[in-house]
């Protein structure tokens, strides 16, 4: 199943706190770019149809075509500019245009044109970098052998679709593989895309979406896998880029953008599309600015925009060191720098380290193992602003056992997802909180799966897991769970093949803001001495919180309307309110009317 990791919910929060739709960075400057050379000094033999993977902290580049196919690699570490090959004894075979896929500790190879067997092949190998050792992946209900395919990882599994079966033609076919258990399901054709080569895929956290590609004439046609259901839905042509193949696809987290590639009467084109799954619509993306259009290019996502670089576009010499950055929030290109930029090229590879793009390998006008590291800290999204934690005591805000309601009942059904309000009510968390604390309990599940907790405004949940139980269990987790920007709610997916109920008990949660200016303690039910101090003195833009030492839960909430920390139980403190305006508010306990409370707010 999907990684069950506290630690990774840690990173995803810190992303959620630093949303670029609020915080985007600064339009990219030329003075801030820079190319740095990689070292050829132990580097992998020049090559292009290669793969490469980033781990977290290294590039691992494998196979390709040095003028003969290899199934050499290397693993290249930034941070000392330094090359460590990697193992050949059980190999995979010397092959190209394969794929790779990285699941969190392993490289996944598969597929791609074998010298050994004089064309596609099946095979394929698991590559642990920490062994320096490789596993054989089955060939026991695999997909047919096939090249220039895609693969995504979901976060449990590597899926693979389409692809040229050298001397049958374009496939429409594909299959699921699970490295836990070394098996392979195949995948339904039903709906399905038409057979094609030289497509793209993306993996949205719940479902795969391939594009365009070679049918045998160029295409704008799509579709969205579901393995959950193991079902197509197809994509909309509507506004969609023209008919291509050769171009580059990233994920933004709520998009597809699509740039490039050869289409029919002209092999290379500059134009674009943004497409929104939760719509299925498309949004042109600008040419103005943009690079030339070229085939064969790489693409990475930042976190915050797109960066283009290299690929075939018809110069002299066939291909191109330039490239440029697209940000999506403003349909807007600036150009990447050439000073100190890797030699023209095509068939390289690119990854994105979170900070930096490696460029290397490819076709420049023979096979190459030189690359560059692209760094540009405009294109990098912002750190998090402050945010603060608040404990509340233990309390159930979800439980499918009960009742049907918006926290209660029925059970989870299999492959689907519900969405659980948990702002307001009776555990106290305030509209202002961004993520929780909590306890996340499955029980009863009737098949091995595992529950994906996420924001409830996301377009899709994200490739991992928060908790993973096997039939029959009951089983608990911790987890730091993101709530929707507005609404306060989150999405459960049922990742298992079996319905089964869901618990869920919050411990605390985040504001973001920072800490309160002012504090003010609930002691109990007294009347105009509920609160203390009151009345508060209060500055205009400050911060209050209010903090309950009552045995039992109580609420702030502004007369005639306004604030409402909603219920604060024993114990746990409201995320801090900014007072805006100067006056004399009052304000009360929306439980117990008879507790009332004064600020007193001064410029």
């Amino acid at each position: 199943m999907a990684k069950d990791a506290l630690g990774y919910l840690w990173l995803s929060l810190l992303a959620r706190l630093m949303p670029v739709l609020l915080f985007a960075p600064a339009a990219p400057s030329a003075a801030q770019e820079s190319w740095t050379p990689t070292s050829t000094v132990g580097a992998p033999s020049a090559r292009y149809e290669h793969t490469a993977v980033w781990t977290g902290s290294k590039m691992i580049v494998w196979g390709g075509n040095g003028l003969a196919y290899t199934n050499t690699g290397g693993i290249y570490d930034p941070a000392t500019d330094s090359w460590t090959a990697t193992n050949t004894a059980g190999a995979p075979s010397p092959r190209g245009v394969h794929t790779a896929v990285w699941t969190g500790s392993k490289m996944i190879i598969w597929g791609g044109l074998d010298s050994s067997v004089g064309g596609s092949t099946n095979t394929g190998g698991i590559y642990d970098p920490a062994a320096d050792s490789w596993t054989a992946v089955s060939t026991v209900g695999a997909p047919s052998a096939r090249a220039r395919h895609a693969a995504v990882w979901t976060g449990s599994r590597m899926i693979v679709w389409g692809g040229a079966i050298l001397g049958v033609g374009y496939t429409d076919t594909g299959g699921i593989y699970d490295p836990s258990t070394n098996s392979w399901t195949a995948m339904s054709t039903t709906g399905a895309p038409s057979p094609r080569f030289e497509h793209t895929a993306v993996w949205t956290g719940s479902k795969m979406i391939v594009w365009g590609g070679w049918d045998p004439t160029y295409t704008n046609a799509g579709g969205l896998y579901d393995p959950a259901t193991d079902s197509w839905t197809a994509t909309s042509t509507t506004g969609a880029p023209t008919p291509r193949s050769y171009h580059t696809a990233v994920w933004t987290g709520s998009r597809m953008i699509i740039w490039s590639g050869g289409v029919d009467g002209n092999p290379y084109t500059d134009t674009g599309g943004v497409y929104n799954p939760a719509g299925d619509s498309w949004t042109s993306t600008s040419t103005a600015g943009a690079p030339a259009g070229r085939e064969w290019p790489t693409a990475v996502w930042t976190g915050a925009r797109m960066i283009i670089w290299g690929g075939l576009d018809g110069s002299v010499g066939g291909s191109t060191n330039t490239g440029g950055i697209y940000d999506p929030a403003t349909d807007s290109w600036t150009a990447t720098t050439t000073t100190g930029a890797p030699t023209a090229r095509g068939y390289h590879t690119a990854v994105w380290t979170g900070s930096d793009m490696i460029v290397w390998g490819g076709y420049p006008s023979g096979p190459t193992n030189t690359g560059g590291i692209y760094s540009n800290p405009a294109v990098v999204p912002p750190p998090p602003p402050p945010a603060t934690f608040y404990t509340v005591t233990p309390c159930r805000v979800a439980d499918t056992r009960n009742a049907a309601g918006p926290t209660g009942g029925p059970a989870l059904v299999a492959g689907a997802t519900r969405s659980f309000p948990v702002t307001g009510g009776a555990c106290g968390i305030p509209p202002t909180a961004i993520a929780l604390s909590v306890n996340v309990t499955a029980v009863g599940a009737a098949a091995r799966g595992y529950l994906t907790l996420y924001p409830g405004d996301a377009a899709s949940p994200p490739p991992t897991s928060n908790i993973n139980f096997s039939a029959g269990q009951t089983r608990a987790n911790n987890a730091i769970i993101l709530l929707a920007t507005s609404g306060g709610t989150i999405d459960v997916r049922n990742g298992s093949a079996g319905s089964l109920h869901f618990v869920l008990d919050v411990n605390g949660f985040f504001a973001s803001g920072g800490g309160p200016d002012v504090t003010i303690t609930i002691t109990g039910m007294s009347g105009a001495t509920s609160f203390s101090p009151n009345p508060a003195a209060v500055k205009v833009g400050q911060n209050v919180a209010w903090h309950n030492v009552d045995s039992i839960g109580h609420t702030a909430t502004q007369d005639g309307g306004g604030f409402d920390t909603g219920v604060i139980p024993p114990g746990g403190t409201s995320a801090p309110i900014k007072l805006s305006t100067s006056g004399t508010m009052g304000y009360h306990c929306a439980i117990h009317p008879s507790m009332v409370g004064t600020l007193n707010i001064t410029p």
